[in-house]
């Protein structure tokens, strides 16, 4: 017999689609601020047509399942019977693979720009692969596969960037979703944002076509398609990043989970500051010229945890923020979930656990960063054995989750949380991860952890984002308020600000010859006013301070001017 969970799990691979690519590997090109689509060779005889991932649902269950998931039966019973007849699949060498979305009556479903069928003469960006633009006429479309349970009505939203005014469309046979588009009100970021459709989109039992267009687009003389880039800034002319599909209900029950499980950030508050390490896997050490990677093991066994805490205690800093990955999936403690996915990843030392536990005896929390190995040190081994190439499986989705979970359980309650999980609208929103899941094992060890998914230089992420993050660099300002809350473009999160302070940026990712930066970006008394300022307004600071590979007492932690800010910023928020 099938449990419910199996059923669900197995189900759950429907809604991210059926992915559709050569039997010779389609490559990709990394670059851009969002990762590029995996665009296929054209076929050229019939041994050469794409090959689409299908599931399979499970032939039988127990009566109690079965009524318990009679949705669910249904739907898989429509997918199975539309992949049989209708596989649908990129055979454009131009076009990145195809994908039919599988719309659950309980969640939300993204749908990437690029992973639908592109007609007339909008193109996928060279540089942003899940962004489409060049939307020039009435013909110039993006359509999706969307195969639904039953017969429903879903809301819309659009994720675009554009300065210029101009209307936008979303249909799907008779039923058609119309309106100006959403210019920014606010300065700085979001580059791109969320727009709901008014109305509902109507949809068919089984297998449904859903199109964007711009009913109103014409050319625009003189235009510069890459000034500003997408996501560096607000495109001149319209770049889709992606629609989401979903009923009043699914979007509802997302929010009220949520809620039931949010964790608690409140501490942030009251401690007003910490500070943020780039423990990167491309870190250099003091002296060195290779990246941390190259000598990973080493760099565990070298790493002293109390002249660490001991430095982090002089600048003040409430908690850290500390990378248990970075541009590169090496994870600096045991975790078999981990070893599972790529082995020699990980160490026998559990060199998270004494962080966790020196930072603890001096009175101070520890939050970790999470980056999913996208991009940086050899991405392309890891990103194969996570499956965050199988677009139609929940392979990715499913390991992060066991990584969470395990990372979670082994540290309790000492661990505060996943407090900046990088890459999570521009990379990981892409493959439909299962939010939920993740902040469930994030939370498995310390229901109060908390959670933040980077929106980086986009909108929330997920209602299950409980922290504002975005990469903020050098600039010490604030964010609009217009963006926070329950339904604002930032969502219902606490609003943080995380910055680095270096000149040199957020790692010593170039060799560092004895001296680990130039200095602080601002004036001390800038910095001082800044913490001050937020203190007040009871939004907290993350800070990054550049930390060389190999910590050791035979040389400093962090840059001495650097230290020299971070201790007058002590001396003026905390008195001492």
């Amino acid at each position: 017999m099938i449990s419910e969970k199996n059923l669900r799990s197995r189900l759950r691979l429907l809604r991210r689609g059926f992915a559709c690519e050569d039997r010779a590997k389609a490559t990709s090109t990394h670059s851009g601020v969002t990762p590029p689509a995996h665009a296929g060779a054209a076929p050229q005889s019939e041994t050469d047509i794409p090959v689409c991932h299908r599931v399979t649902p499970p032939a039988h269950a127990g009566a109690a399942t079965v009524r318990r998931n009679s949705r669910w039966i249904a739907l898989a019973a429509i997918v199975s019977m539309v992949s049989a007849v209708a596989p649908v699949c990129a055979q454009s060498k131009d076009s990145p693979p195809v994908v039919a979305f599988e719309l659950s009556p309980d969640d939300v479903t993204a749908m990437v720009a690029s992973r639908g069928v592109i007609g007339g003469n909008a193109e996928p960006h060279f540089r942003s692969g899940n962004v489409v633009y060049k939307f020039e006429s009435p013909e110039d479309t993006v359509t999706w596969k969307v195969v639904v349970p039953e017969d429903g009505h879903y809301d819309v939203n659009v994720l675009f960037s554009t300065q210029n005014p101009t209307q936008i469309e979303v249909s799907s046979g008779d039923s058609v979703l119309n309106a100006p588009a959403m210019l920014r009100t606010w300065k700085g970021k979001p580059y791109f944002w969320r727009q709901a459709m008014p109305g509902t989109l109507a949809l068919k039992a089984g297998e449904n076509e859903v199109t964007f267009r711009l009913p109103e687009a014409k050319p625009i003389p003189g235009r510069n398609d890459d000034a500003p880039r997408f996501g560096q800034g607000v495109t001149e002319n319209f770049h889709l990043f992606s629609i989401e599909l979903g009923t009043a209900e699914a979007r509802a029950g997302e929010v009220e989970r949520a809620k039931e499980i949010r964790g608690d950030a409140s501490w942030m508050v009251d401690e007003k500051y910490g500070i943020f390490v780039h423990w990167s896997a491309r870190s250099r050490s003091f002296h060195g010229d290779k990246q941390r990677a190259d000598w990973f093991q080493e760099s565990v066994k070298l790493f002293d945890v109390d002249v660490f805490a001991d430095a982090v205690e002089r600048t003040g800093a409430a908690w850290v923020t500390f990378t248990a990955t970075h541009q590169g999936f090496y994870w600096p403690a045991p975790n078999e979930a981990v070893d599972q996915v790529a082995p020699g990843r990980t160490s026998e030392r559990d060199l998270l656990g004494e962080i966790i536990d020196a930072l603890d005896q001096r009175g101070i929390r520890t939050l970790f960063y999470l980056h999913t190995g996208y991009n940086g040190y050899d991405p392309e081994v890891w990103r194969e054995a996570l499956g965050a190439n199988d677009l139609g499986s929940t392979t990715f989705s499913d390991h992060i989750e066991a990584i969470l979970r395990e990372c979670s359980l082994r540290y309790g309650d000492k661990l505060m949380g996943f407090g900046y999980m990088d890459g999570a609208l521009a990379w990981d929103y892409p493959l439909n991860p299962d939010w939920e899941a993740w902040a469930r094992a994030i939370k498995a060890g310390n229901p109060k952890a908390v959670v933040g998914l980077s929106t980086n230089r986009g909108p929330m992420v997920s209602p299950f984002s409980e922290l504002g993050v975005t990469d903020s660099a050098s600039t010490i300002s604030r964010h609009d308020p217009q963006l926070f809350g329950p339904g604002k473009q930032y969502g219902d999160v606490l609003p943080a600000w995380w910055c680095l302070m270096d000149k040199n940026g957020w790692y010593p990712a170039k060799p560092l010859n004895g001296k680990i930066s130039d200095g602080p970006t601002h004036s001390t008394e800038e910095y001082v006013a800044f913490f001050k300022s937020m203190a007040e307004e009871g939004i907290p600071v993350t800070m990054n301070l550049i930390m060389p590979a190999d910590v050791t007492a035979e040389h400093p932690v962090f840059d001495p001017e650097i230290m020299a800010v971070m201790e007058a910023v002590r001396k003026e928020i905390r008195g001492e």
